[in-house]
């Protein structure tokens, strides 16, 4: 309830405030946020989980394609692979623990949230002499390595739009009770001329609802700023523009998770609640390309990693008895259709 009272503060104040300020404020505000809460709980016993969490294999599978890319690379001694967003650190750990110790190899943890930085600490102390945590990307010396995103993008926040006569965006007020309603505005110019690149089709259909992620770019800019040259591999649920702007797709993608229950509603629980919507595909690659990065590989979560398997990786899976694991991650009734990679590279 206190941060549902900041907002509403803030927002009798100014009358009302954009939605991408309002899930910024419910995702991240200082110490009261989602993100940034001292109690906040990923995984099995919390709101959601993601890959990482199903077990090792994930950081098994990822360890091999960063030995992979640190061969591409020319075997850099100064290599550094950075995480954003490490969670509980088990994608850290599990990758540390499955690299060859014949790898010179710095880990970077970005980490916003100062409670889950101390349990990543704990997690990977047998790892203390190769990992550094920072506080955001800005925080980083350049580098050459490897820069992983896993559900990164989807928890940025974003700004909804409705075609309504003319394209609007949503804004949020209160009424007299305190409660949350949506009143709308036209588009702010960097809005429209998103649906203009990726969605111009949608302009024209009354009644046509969804997101916006402009954050993505300036995310984006951050990570060319501080990769002087390797990959990015982006993890996540996501779409192609043609995908996610589909005519049928007219509700738009955000949805809210709250102790492993799901609702649309994001005026709800706020602070207490996680609030995503699905990754453009098509936007981070034009605007990764912008920043000089080549597009290595787009594909389903799936078949990617199915990539990274010869026969001597498989044989390791199944000795670890890894398999149901593995099935979990590739298999379209698991995460294997619903998330997508896309490998950027600076070479």
């Amino acid at each position: 309830m206190r941060l549902q009272k900041v907002i509403i503060e803030k927002i009798k104040k100014r009358g009302f405030i954009p939605f991408d300020e309002f899930m910024e404020m419910a995702l991240y505000y200082p110490e009261l946020g989602y993100y940034t809460r001292a109690d906040i709980k990923i995984g099995r016993e919390g709101d959601f989980f993601t890959a990482s969490h199903l077990g090792e294999v994930f950081g098994f599978l990822l360890s091999r394609q960063i030995e992979i890319l640190w061969q591409r690379l020319g075997y850099p001694e100064d290599f550094a692979v950075t995480e954003i967003g490490p969670g509980m650190g088990y994608l850290a750990k599990d990758i540390l623990n499955s690299l060859e110790s014949h790898i010179p190899l710095k880990y970077n943890l970005v980490e916003i949230n100062s409670s889950l930085a101390e349990i990543q600490k704990e997690r990977l102390k047998k790892h203390k002499n190769k990992t550094s945590w920072y506080h955001s990307i800005e925080n980083l010396s350049p580098f050459e390595g490897v820069i992983i995103c896993n559900e990164v993008f989807d928890a940025l926040p974003v700004r909804l739009f409705e075609i309504r006569q003319t394209p609007q965006e949503v804004y949020v007020t209160v009424n007299e009770k305190e409660m949350f309603e949506e009143v709308f505005s036209p588009c702010r110019n960097d809005t429209l001329q998103y649906l203009m690149d990726f969605a111009p089709w949608t302009l024209k259909m009354q009644g046509y609802r969804s997101e916006v992620n402009i954050t993505m770019k300036s995310i984006i800019e951050k990570m060319s700023k501080v990769l002087k040259r390797g990959y990015i591999v982006v993890f996540d649920y996501g779409y192609t523009a043609e995908e996610y702007y589909h005519p049928s797709r007219n509700k738009g993608t955000l949805l809210c998770y709250y102790k492993h229950t799901i609702n649309e509603n994001p005026y709800i629980n706020i602070g207490e609640q996680d609030i995503t919507a699905h990754v453009n595909f098509t936007a981070l690659q034009k605007w990764a390309t912008q920043e000089g990065f080549s597009i290595e590989k787009f594909s389903s979560q799936g078949s990617y990693l199915v990539s990274l398997c010869d026969e001597k990786l498989l044989k390791k899976i199944q000795e670890k008895d890894l398999i149901q694991q593995f099935k979990r991650l590739v298999l379209p009734e698991g995460m294997g259709q619903s998330h997508r990679v896309m490998v950027l590279s600076r070479l």
